[in-house]
């Protein structure tokens, strides 16, 4: 039941204004994110640097919350999922870079980067509040709304 470029049918469930702000912000700092080990990914490919598990873990990571903020505009479930998912796992992400900012010492870091940590920790907070409104009744509302219509056209047909 994809609409593609067209208009949705009459009485099938659009995405709010909300959630596609939702899903915008995760496709973007996803992004980012990705774009941040382009690099890496060419000196890899190249064979100049060294396998990094965790490099690829975030890359991975970052590439879930992007396919996740994709589908999340469609309503799918899975989506959801992933969305709930990535924004809990960024969040924590970000408090513990925060922290290791704010906390001289830390992984290895010898000096106290004050902006940096507070930068970090104003983005855990704007994917808490993200967060917040995936897991909210609204969504949860829509996504209940985009199943029963699917089931009624499947059953018309």
């Amino acid at each position: 039941m994809p609409y593609g470029n067209e208009q949705a049918p009459e009485g099938a469930p659009v995405p709010p204004q909300e959630l596609i702000g939702a899903s915008i912000f995760l496709g973007l700092v996803s992004v980012l994110s990705i774009s941040r080990h382009g690099s890496y990914l060419i000196s890899l490919g190249m064979g100049r640097s060294a396998l990094d598990l965790v490099a690829l873990g975030l890359i991975a990571l970052n590439s879930v919350g992007f396919v996740g903020s994709l589908w999340l505009l469609a309503l799918r479930r899975w989506a959801y999922a992933l969305c709930l998912g990535y924004a809990a796992v960024e969040v924590c992400l970000r408090a513990f870079h925060s922290f290791s900012d704010i906390v001289p010492g830390m992984l290895g870091k010898g000096d106290l980067q004050l902006l940096g940590g507070a930068g970090e920790l104003a983005l855990a907070v704007v994917f808490l509040v993200v967060l917040a409104f995936l897991a909210g009744p609204e969504t949860r509302a829509q996504l209940d709304a985009r199943e029963a219509f699917r089931a009624a056209v499947a059953a018309k047909d």
